[in-house]
């Protein structure tokens, strides 16, 4: 008999508070499902899980990423509806954080219907499917010859995370409801869930804030230690690690490589010039349109060498970039005894062709004036280019690479605190006439019975190009070395590595040009700002504080101790002799000092080397009551307002330059001033049109000013800066740039252990051939007289291999014979 059908439930009176209402029993069967409706699908089964599903109608928008107080979200299920492909995949990602998965897409499904559009994607686990690891060659020839070539990258063995999952979602296009609609849904995972504390290491998880890539780039731009990025934001709950911001970098220099290192370079430059068009460049290429050589200077550079390009240092030892290319900075001195540059190149060779090539480029960028004094090491091809270019100009070489031979020709003689050594350095650092070093030297020659020597008869030979007595008559800036040039190859490897490429490297030039300039502006303010403490009584001290910059301050300060040790005595004729005692040796100068004009000059000629009045002058004005330096022996480059054109970075207007330099220092701020604002202006239309309208009312403007004529020029002809030079083989519709080859250049043709690896037309020679031309020896595990030992033994080597790919070595003896044959001839044979 069947049950009564159920009544429907009407609401009970609320029982009285002193009696609980009791419960009802449960009916003895569930009551029957209700019949479906006609007009309506019946209901789909519910879902796994207990929250409430939504209807099959309801859609999802897109989805943002929950906060902490969200919700978690439902399991996807069949028939879920999504507005767009980019929702349905940000919730499969979300819900995969949620669970302690991350995902991937497997497939993207199209349809030609759709003209090629997407209708379809299959979502999946990150861990499905499997690694499939390649398999290695057969061929027992090819391993061997794999051990043999020391170069060839060898494959390493890494992790993998798939494991076969089968969990996934897929959605296709609903073309009645034009939504995307979930036809397929596996949650079946078949390896361990990730836990919620370590979740923020899933590659879902991973996500670093555009703020996060931006602060990651300036703390490479600028240096910094880029792996304590996480740790500022968080540690390991930030979302992201040291390894990502390394990626990133990486990621960065991928993009700006992608149209090739040289061209990128060539890049650079132009949009360098654009904002400044007196930054100077050059580029050499060869018939191929590949990069030769390249040079580049700024146009701060450009303008301190009007003032301080008096004397130069150049050298090329340093190779810290990728192609092995040699760096050639030219180097100079500011007001502040600091060294500066006066640009650089990257060349491909040490040739005299190139160095020619750069001396006449460099030359062009300058205004066309050579330095009067330049400093370089013992290179044949580079004092021939400056003999050609520069035969003006005063060229020696460096003292401290001369006195580094001593050690090596004669270390039987020179060595720590022998007696020939002090007397070799007495004779060349203390002797101020030519005679007198000659003298000493032809003594010491025969004292220690080196007549025969071939190399120190060369040295003498070259006397005049590298001993101090020859060049004190030569304005230096007190500089006897290329240590100027060699401190800043050191102060550059705190910018670049060995991995550096062309783009970086320039890019890391000019933020080491800022760090220059940074030191200089803070000397700056401190000679300007701060007073030195100085005797009241002692008015050549005070006026030297005055207007010389501290560091120069401090130089002429070494010179005024020693005054009071010196005595003086009137000849006559304007003439004064000065006695002193040097390294317990009587030493007496001449000097010659009209003390009407204050000009004159000493037998030590050291204001016309280093550009600072001696301690003998001085003692010659001490003593005849002069208060003040004379105008004669104050150089201007010494002084705290040598860099005029620093005014240029401060914005303000240049009023007061009426010097022969006035008219560049205008020019170089106008076009920086315009350049901005035309700049800010580009961008918009309506901007755009007033500055063209204001620029013409301007251009009438000056014209009527200066009432120009058609025959004179707008400005100082001699401040127009040169166009930039780019030297092409090839046709210039061809500005397509390739990258330059690996730089084999001097002092680099022999590697760590001192074996050579450069053949003599300076090729480099490959693994297999440097270990052909090993000495031979005997090898214990074949007992053959070969170029190898048991380590590397072609046969030790390959039973290695066979074993880790799970190989069985054939044990037929006539296939070993013949591999061992094979092997002996091959050992046998002569490079």
């Amino acid at each position: 008999m069947d049950p009564p059908p159920p009544r429907p439930m009407q609401p009970s009176p609320t029982p009285p508070p002193t009696q609980p209402p009791l419960p009802s029993p449960p009916p003895p069967h569930p009551p029957p499902p209700p019949l479906p409706s006609p007009p309506h699908p019946p209901p789909l089964p519910s879902p796994p899980h207990p929250s409430p599903r939504p209807a099959l109608g309801d859609s999802f928008n897109e989805y943002d990423k929950p906060n902490e107080t969200d919700l978690t979200l439902e399991t996807p299920y069949v028939g879920m509806m999504f507005d767009s492909i980019e929702a349905a995949e940000k919730y499969y990602v979300e819900y995969g954080r949620q669970q302690g998965f991350w995902t991937r897409i497997r497939s993207t499904y199209k349809t030609k219907w759709r003209s090629d559009e997407i209708t379809g994607r299959l979502f999946v686990c990150a861990r499905e499917g499997k690694h499939v690891r390649r398999s290695p060659t057969k061929n027992e020839d090819v391993l061997i010859n794999e051990v043999e070539n020391s170069t060839k990258k060898q494959r390493r063995d890494t992790s993998t995370a798939k494991s076969g999952c089968q969990a996934s979602m897929r959605i296709n296009f609903d073309k009645h409801s034009l939504k995307w609609k979930v036809t397929c849904f596996k949650d079946d995972h078949n390896h361990k869930i990730v836990s919620p504390k370590k979740r923020m290491l899933m590659r879902s998880n991973k996500e670093m804030p555009k703020a996060v890539k931006n602060l990651t780039e300036a703390f490479h731009r600028e240096h910094l230690t880029v792996g304590k990025l996480p740790a500022i934001f968080g540690g390991t709950h930030s979302g992201f690690d040291s390894r990502d911001c390394y990626n990133h970098l990486r990621n960065v220099r991928h993009r700006d490589l992608d149209i090739g290192d040289a061209q990128s370079v060539f890049s650079y430059f132009k949009k360098q010039q654009a904002a400044n068009p007196l930054f100077y460049y050059a580029i050499q290429c060869d018939e191929n349109g590949r990069l030769v050589n390249f040079f580049w200077v700024d146009a701060r550079s450009r303008m301190a060498y009007r003032y301080f390009g008096d004397v130069v240092a150049f050298d090329t030892t340093y190779r810290t970039n990728k192609y092995n290319m040699p760096f050639a900075p030219f180097t100079g001195v500011n007001h502040h005894s600091q060294s500066i540059q006066f640009g650089c190149a990257l060349l491909q060779d040490e040739t005299e062709k190139t160095f020619v090539w750069l001396f006449e480029t460099w030359l062009e960028a300058m205004g066309g004036r050579p330095p009067i004094s330049i400093i370089t090491d013992q290179d044949l091809a580079m004092k021939g280019a400056i003999a050609k270019v520069f035969p003006n100009s005063r060229h020696r070489l460096c003292l401290w690479h001369i006195k580094k031979k001593f050690v090596e020709k004669l270390s039987h003689l020179y060595y720590k605190q022998s007696k020939f050594k002090k007397e070799m350095k007495k004779c060349i650092k203390y002797t101020y006439s030519v005679e007198e070093f000659e003298e000493q030297w032809e003594n010491l020659v025969i004292k220690y019975q080196l007549q025969d020597n071939e190399w120190l008869q060369q040295l003498y030979e070259i006397r005049a190009s590298w001993v101090p007595v020859y060049n004190r008559t030569t304005f230096f800036a007190g500089m006897n070395t290329t240590g100027r040039s060699e401190g800043m190859n050191s102060f550059f490897d705190g910018f670049v590595t060995s991995t550096t490429n062309l783009r970086e490297f320039v890019v890391k030039y000019e933020q080491a040009l800022k760090k220059i300039m940074e030191k200089e502006a803070h000397e700056d303010f401190v000679s300007e700002h701060k007073n030195r403490f100085v005797p009241s009584d002692q008015f050549l001290l005070i006026h030297a504080a005055k207007v010389y910059t501290r560091n120069i301050f401090k130089k002429f300060k070494d010179e005024w101790v020693h005054v009071n040790l010196l005595k003086v005595r009137d000849v006559g004729d304007d003439s004064f002799i000065v006695e002193s005692k040097v390294n317990d040796h009587f030493q007496q100068f001449v000097v010659k000092l009209n003390l009407q004009t204050c000009m004159g000059t000493c037998g030590c000629k050291y204001f016309e080397f280093a550009g600072l009045i001696c301690r003998h002058i001085m003692k010659v004005l001490f003593k005849s009551d002069v208060d003040m330096i004379p105008e004669h022996f104050i150089l201007a480059r010494w002084r705290k307002e040598a860099n005029k054109f620093r005014v240029i970075d401060s914005g303000e207007i240049l009023t007061e330059c009426d010097n022969e330099h006035g008219g560049a220092l205008r020019f170089n701020h106008a076009c920086q001033e315009l350049t901005k604002l035309a700049s800010i202006a580009a961008p918009s239309k309506e901007a755009y049109i007033i500055l063209m309208e204001g620029a013409k009312e301007l251009s009438k403007k000056v014209h009527d000013t200066l009432k120009l004529s058609s025959a004179t020029s707008l400005g100082d002809s001699t401040a127009v800066p040169n166009e930039p030079q780019v030297n092409y083989s090839s046709p210039l519709s061809q500005l397509m740039l390739l990258d330059p080859n690996i730089s084999q250049t001097k002092g680099r043709k022999k590697d760590a252990k001192g074996k050579e690896d450069v053949e003599s037309s300076g090729r480099l020679k490959s693994g297999v051939e440097v270990n052909l031309g090993k000495r031979k020896r005997k090898c214990h595990s074949c007992n053959k007289v070969a170029r190898h030992d048991s380590r590397n033994c072609p046969l030790n080597q390959r039973k290695r291999q066979n074993s880790q790919i799970g190989k069985v070595l054939d044990d037929d003896e006539d296939e070993q014979q013949e591999l061992s044959e094979d092997i002996e001839i091959s050992e046998d044979e002569e490079p």
